[in-house]
């Protein structure tokens, strides 16, 4: 999960110019730059963690003309949507949902899935206080659920799926407590925060990852218990826009796919939180993502329109 924080527009702008001047210089002579994406508040801290990642992919493609690499960094989707369309990024990674947004905005391609803390995948859970007479999802119906931010795959928008699919009506509510007794309601709060509303009382369940329940100090999981699981969904994608040379999306996919066959690429990967390897998408999760992007669009609505 990410934190989408505003920055100041002038920071945007600034790195949009930078890279799209760079870019420009080197189009016009042998080669050209192989812009990577990424969406951050900190876009000092994003260079620094991913240019390690993008410079050894541009070595590896200098004899398709790459000359180097270099990094985009916004903090919304919608700017990253737009500086793909324009051309100005190649490549991202990121979780589920901002790359099916992004997809849906700009035509972008999930081309491959990346295993981010060793994890092929992960899934949801939805959790109550063990106290609670809370057993089953239905048993939600007149309490309250904690959600991270409205973008996060997995502590939002796979858990209501989940709700949805088994026939909740959800209502956000101001505060815990409001809730409506033919229907659940639900709060945002901000990245990893929702555990802490259920733990302190401020809600009667959340949603986060699987592996966050699992990491709970002991003395506060064994106070908990899982009521649902999601589905499994891509731990991070890897997408390319829809124009990107075929030659170089080609070389782009056979670089990633043996990063983990060499020490160098190996030790690359590990700086990218861990990640164990690049792999393809398997078919069935291809299905998921577009079942989640239609979800997004169809529930939310021009709430999406801000991210």
């Amino acid at each position: 999960m990410f934190r989408y924080r505003p920055v100041t527009v002038s920071i945007c702008l600034v790195l949009f110019l930078i890279v799209t001047l760079a870019s420009r210089s080197l189009l016009g002579a042998e080669g050209k730059l192989l812009v990577f994406g990424r969406l951050s508040a900190n876009p000092v801290g994003a260079i620094r963690d991913r240019q390690g990642f993008v410079d050894y992919i541009a070595k590896k493609l200098a004899p398709l003309g790459i000359t180097g690499g270099k990094i985009l960094v916004v903090d919304k989707m919608y700017l990253l949507a737009r500086a793909i369309k324009e051309g100005k990024v190649d490549f991202f990674h990121d979780t589920v949902v901002p790359t099916m947004v992004v997809s849906r905005w700009s035509g972008s391609i999930p081309i491959l899935r990346q295993w981010k803390y060793g994890e092929a995948e992960y899934s949801s859970v939805i959790l109550a206080k063990k106290d609670s007479g809370i057993n089953t999802l239905s048993d939600l119906k007149g309490k309250v659920v904690a959600f991270d931010e409205p973008h996060s795959t997995s502590a939002h928008i796979l858990p209501r799926m989940l709700l949805a699919e088994n026939n909740l009506k959800l209502v956000q509510v101001i505060a815990p407590g409001e809730a409506k007794p033919d229907a659940a309601g639900f709060v945002y709060g901000s990245d990893g925060s929702s555990p802490n509303f259920l733990i302190t009382g401020r809600v009667d369940a959340a949603a986060t990852s699987f592996r966050e329940f699992e990491e709970l100090r002991p003395e506060v999981k064994k106070t908990l218990k899982v009521i649902g699981r999601t589905r499994s969904v891509p731990r991070l994608l890897i997408s390319v826009r829809k124009d990107l040379d075929s030659k170089i999306v080609t070389a782009l996919r056979e670089v990633l796919l043996s990063m983990d066959k060499d020490s160098e690429g190996q030790a690359v990967l590990k700086k990218q939180q861990r990640t164990a390897k690049v792999d393809e998408i398997p078919p069935v999760s291809l299905q998921h993502l577009k079942d989640i992007e239609r979800f997004i669009f169809s529930t939310l609505g021009k709430q999406v329109d801000s991210w």
